[in-house]
C-alpha cells in the first residue's frame, strides 16, 4: 500500500500504517490509519500564498499564539491521523481484488473511491491527498502513482501493523462506535441480524417436530 501527495504540505509521513479488518462473506473491509508528524495550514495552497489566512488558522488551530498547543493538539494530541477504508473481494485462489474505497475530502465530507482510483499498474493500492490537512479522498491516486517518483511512500510487510486499543487510546482516536479521528478507517460495528417474527419461529419449530 502506498501514499502520495499532489503538492507539498506540512508534516512528514510516519514509518508505519495501522489497519483494522472485518470479513463479510467473501469481502474484506480494511481500514487504514495514516500518520503525519504535524498538521498545519502551510503548503501549496491559496491560504499560504496570501499568508494572512494561513497565519490566522495556524494561530488557533495548530499553535495558539505560537506559545501554547493549538485547538487540535489540545483536543487530540500532536500529529495528524487520516483514514481510508478499502473493500476487497477474495478470489477462489485466495488473492484479494480491490472493489472500492471511501475517504474524506478537505472539508471532511465523504468521498467514494473507485477501483481505478486505487489500483495502479503495478497492482498496488495507492492513497492520495491534495490538501494541507492530509485527507485521503483525492481521486486519481493510481494515475498519480504510475507517473510519480520519490514523492510516493509505500508500506509493506512490517510497516503495516494492526491497530490496537492502547494505540487508539494513546492517539485519542476513539473507537468504531465513537470515532474521533480518521473516521473512514473505523469499520462500523457489526449489527446483529434481525430476529424473524414470532410466527415464523413457531412455524419452523412445528415443521421440525413433524
Amino acid at each position: 500500500m502506498c501514499v502520495g501527495a499532489r503538492s507539498w504540505s506540512a508534516g512528514a509521513l510516519g514509518e508505519t500504517v495501522l489497519y483494522r479488518t472485518r470479513r463479510v462473506g467473501k469481502r474484506i473491509a480494511v481500514g487504514y490509519f495514516v500518520y503525519w508528524s504535524e498538521e498545519r495550514p502551510w503548503g501549496d495552497n491559496v491560504a499560504s500564498y496570501t499568508v494572512l489566512p494561513a497565519l490566522a488558522v495556524d494561530g488557533i488551530y495548530s499553535h495558539f499564539l505560537y506559545v501554547f498547543p493549538g485547538l487540535k493538539d489540545a483536543l487530540y494530541g500532536s500529529g495528524d491521523i487520516e483514514g481510508v477504508q478499502v473493500l476487497y473481494e477474495q478470489r477462489p485462489d485466495g488473492s484479494l481484488a480491490v472493489v472500492s474505497g471511501r475517504a474524506d475530502d478537505g472539508n471532511h465530507a465523504p468521498v467514494a473511491l473507485s477501483r481505478s482510483d486505487l489500483l495502479d499498474a503495478n497492482g498496488r493500492v495507492v492513497l492520495l491527498t491534495d490538501v494541507w490537512s492530509h485527507q485521503l479522498g483525492a481521486h486519481g491516486a493510481a494515475r498519480f502513482a504510475d507517473h510519480s517518483g520519490p514523492e510516493l511512500k509505500c508500506y509493506v510487510k512490517s510497516s503495516l501493523q494492526p491497530m490496537t486499543e492502547p494505540i487508539a487510546r494513546a492517539f485519542r482516536l476513539g473507537n468504531a462506535r465513537e470515532p474521533l479521528r480518521a473516521n473512514p478507517a473505523w469499520l462500523a460495528p457489526e449489527q446483529a441480524a434481525p430476529l424473524p417474527p414470532v410466527q415464523q419461529v413457531a412455524s419452523k419449530a412445528a415443521a421440525q417436530r413433524d
